[in-house]
């Protein structure tokens, strides 16, 4: 009897511990994979639109800029807003328009490229315009000329016959 009660006492014992122990902590589950989010868009204007009312109008200021550059804050500031509006201006080709060849010229991958070519050329433009650099905002117009050119020998062949030699690839100026 006496190691009936023993085994019950150490039992008992085992037990009581058992419920004051904390548990092991069970490991934290992995985050949940991050999902884009669904973007309802329904484009307002045709992509030639954009081009010329958007791109084309600062681009040139950006190049007028390259040619007679800014003297006063107040001309470097209103010529970052062009430069601001040409990089974000990538990004927004990249979303289409609604004019008639618009959804088949997103939905390849160089319209890709050439919009974010423009991107990358109107953040060089900021870089340049922000440090009230002449000579890297005559350097970066070229970048955005050569962005233009290229895009537009593939989507709109009309390129005008103002752009000179200097102003193509240089791949192109050769021929």
């Amino acid at each position: 009897m006496t190691k009936l009660v023993s085994g019950l006492l150490v039992l008992t014992a085992l037990a009581v511990g058992a419920c004051n122990s904390t548990p092991a902590e069970a490991p934290a589950p992995a985050p949940a994979p991050a999902v884009a989010p669904v973007v309802d868009y329904t484009p307002a204007v045709p992509l030639v639109e954009m081009m010329v009312y958007v791109v084309d109008t600062h681009a040139n200021e950006i190049w007028d800029a390259a040619m007679t550059p800014p003297k006063t804050d107040a001309q470097w500031k209103a010529l970052n807003r062009a430069a601001v509006v040409l990089a974000a201006s990538g990004s927004l080709t990249k979303l289409s328009g609604n004019g008639a060849d618009d959804q088949k010229w997103t939905a390849q991958g160089d319209w890709i490229r050439h919009s974010q070519a423009l991107s990358d050329a109107g953040a060089t433009v900021v870089k340049a315009v922000q440090a009230k650099d002449p000579a890297a905002l005559s350097t970066a117009g070229d970048a955005l000329v050569v962005s233009c050119i290229n895009c537009h020998r593939e989507y709109k062949l009309e390129v005008p016959s103002l752009w000179t030699e200097r102003q193509l690839p240089p791949e192109e100026q050769k021929k």
